[in-house]
């Protein structure tokens, strides 16, 4: 895991990177930003809810995600209980959904969009990799939206 501190710099210069851009999308530029600031991150992309399955809307990733997908899985649970879900293992989570084997923990940020339900979700190669300061910077960024 990178040091509290470097991650702290990162995520404070990512913030202030999306609040200066002029991209309209802004998903899309978040998605980009993000992955390509933290190295261990495999996927990093928006779900939104769309009737009980999650629809994939922007993202950066090393595969295609799945999509849709159910509500059963780390991301559906995220936005069905509206919290922030930090799995320190997915293979821990029941109804985890496979869509990169190279998935080993995953963090989601539930968010809304003009009454849509969304979802940031992030997964790493690394086991355990999110921590508060993740969740703390990420809610930040989503604010942004």
């Amino acid at each position: 895991m990178q040091l509290a501190k470097n991650k702290e710099k990162i995520y404070i210069k990512c913030i202030q990177s999306v609040k200066n851009t002029l991209d309209n999308n802004k998903l899309q530029y978040i998605s980009n930003i993000l992955f390509e600031a933290f190295d261990d991150w495999i996927f990093c992309g928006f779900y939104f809810q769309e009737q009980d399955e999650l629809i994939i809307s922007e993202y950066k990733a090393n595969k295609l995600p799945c999509s849709p997908i159910g509500l059963d899985g780390v991301c559906g649970t995220s936005i069905v209980k509206n919290q922030i879900l930090n799995i320190k293992d997915v293979y821990q989570f029941e109804g985890h959904i496979v869509c990169d084997e190279n998935s080993k923990s995953e963090l989601c940020i539930p968010f809304e969009i003009n009454s849509t339900k969304y979802v940031l979700d992030i997964d790493s190669k690394k086991m355990n990799a999110f921590c508060e300061i993740d969740e703390k910077y990420l809610l930040k960024i989503v604010k942004e939206i």
